[in-house]
């Protein structure tokens, strides 16, 4: 029999996971701390960490739970024949959610472009490239390996996004598409050759 999670910790955990990403759209991650988030939340510091080890480990849980959200409709329409098809539907995927969440995403961003919370961001997109890609990995056999491959166009993708949000008027999503068909083709050499 699969174990279902109690309701309320879902809850809980969700309601934190909107918290925090609430407030980054207003401050630093650097300056909330998880007192603030708890008060926010109106959460018990003893529960929040009964889930989580600190804000960091939140973030990530956060973003998880984002990521599956902008990447639900893929799961449903990907065939994963290919890899290039592959990176095409996430860059798209990608680039439709950050356009039609572009306020919240440049809020978020405007006060937590440091290292740590972009690090966290481009470690996610990398566990869902990875995962996506695995599974064209058998068709496509290749001598690098997939992690690399992941973070790197994970990255790229993070950088557009970012070079989009500060520059929303002047690119489109077909620009957005071309620009991830050429660095996924790039990617692809990569895989297919094992070198530049």
């Amino acid at each position: 029999m699969k174990y279902k999670e109690d309701l309320r910790i879902v809850r809980t955990r969700k309601h934190l996971s909107t918290t925090i990403i609430n407030m980054m759209q207003a401050q630093s991650l650097d300056k909330i701390s998880v007192i603030d988030i708890c008060k926010e939340a109106c959460v018990n510091r003893a529960t929040f960490y009964a889930h989580y080890e600190d804000k960091y480990h939140l973030l990530s849980y956060a973003l998880e739970e984002l990521k599956d959200d902008i990447y639900s409709s893929i799961n449903k329409e990907l065939t994963a024949e290919n890899p290039m098809d592959t990176i095409l539907e996430i860059a798209c995927a990608t680039f439709d959610f950050v356009k039609d969440n572009k306020g919240k995403i440049s809020a978020l961003l405007t006060h937590n472009r440091n290292e740590k919370v972009i690090q966290t961001i481009k470690d996610s997109l990398s566990r869902t490239v990875k995962q996506y890609i695995q599974k064209c990995h058998t068709t496509y056999p290749s001598g690098v390996p997939l992690t690399l491959t992941s973070v790197a166009y994970a990255g790229a993708l993070i950088d557009m996004c970012m070079w989009y949000l500060d520059n929303p008027d002047k690119f489109t999503r077909e620009w957005f598409a071309w620009q991830n068909t050429l660095f996924g083709e790039l990617i692809l050499k990569i895989i297919d050759d094992g070198r530049l």
